[in-house]
């Protein structure tokens, strides 16, 4: 059957006749296989595994209630960032394997899961064995808190030292808003807060920009490598009402134990006061500027001592 396939294209009709096709046939018949074996080594048919990442947010819940995990599997394109999907991820929080997710048109895998114990328990999710996209995964903290201890909520900004240059932001061709390249923090921010978060406070981060996937792994390490206590990292975009927004969205969750914050910017004091939570601005800025019910402290030294 193949020699009859093969011949048809190669034997041109001819008045020589039968004799002449009995030795064109074989000939084209390998010459075929071999170019078919040619263009099976060919690149573009032999590509290479696509190289992905995997980005997990934090995850915020109480012990005995089921929060939905997060992953996303994205590919670099351009200038921009391509969701995987048709990938299976794999959960696991403690070290412990806890479920599986297929990953949609846009990257994101979920799974939902309940806690049953409180703590800040490490939560992994990785990719499973795939033939098309090589191996990748992502860590985060999946926080499991009581309701009875009080939250402080910490502007990201309030614990970068503003060395008067222009901040150069981490994801700067998208436009992000995020932690300058190398921020050296304020003196004494981390060893305050590990002071105020020891006994009484949960900490929970409120860092300025418009992508949470781009930005979320490299402020995890930062607050990391500079030793702050662990908490949630919650990104808005840099205006007024979308924090209040996510304050209100925290509290119809359920989480009535937002207490206080501690902030740099005159932005923050304004929509703290006014959802009626104390307030503490470092480093001190000018009274004019910022509301009444703001206290003004000028190091981090000085937090300790205002009324939280």
């Amino acid at each position: 059957m193949w020699r009859w396939i093969f011949w048809i294209p190669c034997s041109p009709r001819s008045s020589v006749g039968e004799p002449r096709a009995r030795i064109v046939r074989p000939a084209c018949f390998h010459l075929a296989w071999l170019f078919l074996l040619a263009l099976l080594a060919c690149p573009v048919f032999a590509a290479d595994k696509i190289h992905a990442k995997l980005s997990v947010p934090d995850s915020l819940t109480v012990p005995d209630r089921a929060v939905k995990l997060e992953g996303r599997l994205t590919r670099d394109n351009l200038l921009t960032k391509t969701g995987v999907g048709g990938e299976q991820i794999e959960f696991l929080v403690g070290g412990k394997k806890v479920g599986t997710s297929m990953t949609g048109g846009d990257g994101r895998g979920f799974l939902e899961y309940t806690p049953r114990m409180r703590g800040n328990l490490p939560l992994t999710v990785r990719l499973a064995d795939s033939p098309r996209v090589t191996t990748a995964e992502g860590t985060a903290t999946l926080f499991s808190w009581e309701r009875r201890r009080p939250i402080l909520l910490v502007e990201m900004a309030a614990l970068i030292e503003d060395a008067g240059a222009p901040l150069v932001p981490l994801s700067s061709l998208a436009g992000d808003k995020t932690l300058p390249l190398s921020p050296t923090p304020i003196p004494d921010a981390a060893d305050e807060l590990n002071r105020l978060t020891e006994f009484y406070f949960n900490v929970l981060y409120i860092a300025r920009s418009q992508s949470e996937a781009a930005d979320s792994d490299t402020t995890r390490h930062w607050l990391r490598e500079h030793r702050f206590p662990p908490g949630p990292i919650v990104f808005v975009p840099d205006k007024e009402e979308a924090l209040t927004s996510k304050i209100d969205e925290f509290r119809a969750q359920g989480w009535d134990n937002l207490k206080a914050g501690i902030g740099r910017t005159k932005g923050f004091a304004d929509v703290l006061v006014a959802q009626r939570l104390d307030v503490v601005i470092v480093p001190a800025t000018e009274r004019g500027v910022l509301p009444k019910k703001a206290q003004l402290a000028s190091t981090w030294k000085e937090v300790r001592k205002k009324r939280l």
